[in-house]
């Protein structure tokens, strides 16, 4: 599914070098940020620098990471809690601790929880390289026997023992469940998903259905907004669960909201084609539950792919939706944490107002230190009047966003649809028109209580 995002991709292989790698600093102290990064760019390494846990976990959601080297003394969340949050959450990723006070028990503490090494300063740049190069070689170890003996050539221009009608051409993506490789078939580019085998593969039956229920997932929906699936199933060498999807040359989401390059006009455009495929995901009963600008691929002329269906739960008879707390929490509503609430496509629409939030406004609407001031923020903080952030912002676009992110699922757009019927009819407003424009979109939604501070 990903093309040329060199801001997301994330490889590991035989054929990755330096300049293959992004590396995640977190170091209140900026002289410190500096010097790593003096050291470790000049090797080509790609390396982002943060001077608090907050920044961090929003780098986690925007971006993959090989390598995190994280101080132990961080103010709110310390590195030791960021250490086990990552490895939670994001388990292919190596961690380094640094510290300007070294303790036996504290050193001893985050490798048993997951760290590859602790790190005292001062330290040298010979030091700080070689163990930056043993985390880096480790998860390639790791990674490479997780996959198996048919994964071994993927740097070359070979088939694996599994797809014998597939050429393999790269590496897309890699994360904590498998891999998303670029492959030709007949002269022409799909990407190609697999499940990354587990030690306890025989008994690994709820992990290959859940991977699996994307495609059937997918396989039921037909439209130019969600990406197509064509075909499934496992491998019969290798026993390897796969999906074989659309492959869309272009970027995530995420780059555009970082680039701030787009037009109101792009935008909102943008925000229509993932509405638009939440209707008809939501007609077949379908929560996506991970509606964030990651799961969001931007082809030519700005054509929008909703992608990542693999948390997505299904209605039937006997309840409307899990309550199972998974996904990215800044993306998340604020019934999705609480276990007594009901849960359904309300929740795709507040996921989809914090994004299209981003998106015009180039920030999140809910941010916190920690998840869990988050998490609070989510359920009880009122984010910034967008028209304060964006001074020559419509107002009814704001209004449109107000619509997606109440708090109170009934008081929010009933579905996909309104938002949908009120994101064109945008568009179609003139000058003279528009006060009376904002009124029909006003009648849509349930003007109870306040959002914006």
């Amino acid at each position: 599914m990903l093309a040329k995002d060199s801001e997301n991709k994330t490889k590991i292989g035989k054929e990755g070098g330096p300049e293959a790698y992004r590396i995640l600093v977190i170091d209140d102290d900026p002289m410190i940020l500096q010097l790593i990064a003096e050291i470790l760019k000049p090797k080509g390494y790609q390396v982002d620098l943060c001077e608090g846990s907050g920044d961090a976990l929003e780098r986690l959601i925007d971006f993959k990471y090989n390598l995190m080297l994280i101080d132990s003394k961080l103010p709110g969340i310390t590195g030791p809690e960021l250490l086990k949050y990552c490895k939670e959450h994001h388990p292919m990723v190596e961690v380094i601790i640094i510290t300007g006070n070294p303790e036996l028990e504290e050193a001893v503490a985050t490798v048993k929880t997951g760290a590859f090494d602790y790190l005292s300063k001062p330290f040298t740049v010979q030091k700080l390289l070689e163990t930056v190069e043993k985390a880096l070689a480790h998860q390639r170890e790791i990674f490479m026997g997780q996959l198996g003996d048919g994964f071994r050539g993927l740097n070359v221009d070979t088939v694996v023992r599994g797809f014998p009608d597939l050429k393999i051409i790269s590496t897309l993506g890699v994360g904590s469940t498998g891999v998303v490789l670029l492959v030709e078939k007949e002269h022409k580019k799909y990407a190609l998903k697999l499940l990354r085998p587990r030690a306890d593969w025989e008994n690994n039956a709820e992990s290959i259905n859940r991977f699996l229920r994307e495609e059937k997932i997918l396989a039921r929906i037909e439209h130019p907004n969600v990406i197509k699936i064509y075909e499934s199933g496992i491998a019969p060498e290798g026993k390897l669960p796969y999906i074989l999807m659309e492959y869309v040359d272009g970027k995530l989401l995420n780059y555009y909201v970082k680039e701030k390059r787009l037009k109101l006009e792009q935008k909102i455009f943008i925000i229509s084609q993932i509405a638009s495929a939440l209707v008809a995901v939501h007609k077949f009963g379908i929560l996506h539950r991970d509606i964030k600008p990651g799961n969001v691929l931007i082809g030519e002329g700005y054509i929008a792919k909703l992608f990542d269906f693999g948390i997505a739960s299904i209605k039937d008879s006997s309840t409307s939706a899990t309550h199972e707390v998974i996904g990215s929490p800044a993306y998340m509503a604020p019934e999705v944490f609480n276990r007594q609430a009901m849960v359904d496509n309300r929740s795709d629409l507040f996921s989809l107002g914090v994004m299209a939030y981003e998106l015009i406004t180039g920030i999140k609407p809910f941010q916190g230190q920690s998840v869990d001031s988050m998490i609070e923020a989510i359920q009880s903080a009122r984010p910034v009047e967008p028209c304060k952030i964006v001074p020559e912002l419509p107002p009814f676009v704001q209004d449109v966003l107000e619509g997606m992110l109440r708090k109170n699922p009934e008081d929010r757009f009933a579905s996909a649809s309104e938002v949908l019927h009120s994101l064109n009819s945008l568009g179609k407003g003139s000058k003279t028109g528009e006060q009376s424009l904002w009124s029909q979109i006003r009648n849509v939604l349930r003007r109870t209580g306040k959002v914006w501070s």
